[in-house]
C-alpha cells in the first residue's frame, strides 16, 4: 500500500479540521465551496452536512473514498474534480478550505495557483487554511500573498 492510500484509510472517518468546525460555527450564509486538496473528504462531509455545495478537488481519485460517508440528498451537493494544483481549474466561489495542501503545488507553478485562488473567491468571501510551510515558498514575500503570521 503507497503512503497516499495508507493516509486516505487513517483519515477517512476523522473529524473536521478545527479552522472548518469554527468556521461552520459562526453561522456565515451557505454557498459553494471549493476543498482544495481534499484528500479523503473530512472537511469535504462536514460542509455538506452543515448544507453546503462543495467541488472536492484532489490529485488521487478519492471521490468513491467521500461518497460512502454521504447520503442521497448529500450527494447532489458534491462535486468531485481529479486535478493537480499545477493546472486546475477553479470556479467562482464563496469559500476555499486549503488545510495543508497548498505546498503540494510546484513551487514554479505557485503565483499561478495563488492567482486562480484569489481570483475565484466572490468578493466579500473567504479563505480558510491551514499552513505548514510559510518559509518554504513565501518567505519574505508572504505580505504579497496576504499572509501575515
Amino acid at each position: 500500500m503507497r503512503n497516499i492510500e495508507k493516509f486516505y484509510e487513517n483519515t477517512k472517518n476523522a473529524m473536521p479540521h478545527d479552522n472548518i468546525k469554527k468556521f461552520v460555527e459562526m453561522k456565515t450564509k451557505t454557498g459553494n465551496a471549493i476543498d482544495l486538496g481534499c484528500g479523503a473528504g473530512r472537511d469535504t462531509i462536514f460542509l455538506i452536512k452543515n448544507n453546503w455545495n462543495v467541488t472536492a478537488i484532489d490529485r488521487e481519485d478519492t471521490k468513491k473514498i467521500i461518497e460512502a460517508n454521504l447520503n442521497t440528498d448529500d450527494l447532489k451537493k458534491l462535486k468531485f474534480m481529479c486535478q493537480n494544483f499545477e493546472n486546475i481549474k477553479l470556479e467562482k466561489n464563496d469559500l476555499i478550505v486549503s488545510n495543508f495542501s497548498i505546498p503540494f503545488c510546484s513551487k514554479n507553478y505557485f503565483n499561478d495557483f495563488w492567482n486562480k485562488i484569489v481570483n475565484s473567491i466572490n468578493s466579500g468571501r473567504i479563505l480558510c487554511r491551514e499552513f505548514f510551510w510559510i518559509k518554504r515558498y513565501m518567505g519574505i514575500n508572504k505580505r504579497k500573498y496576504g499572509i501575515f503570521i
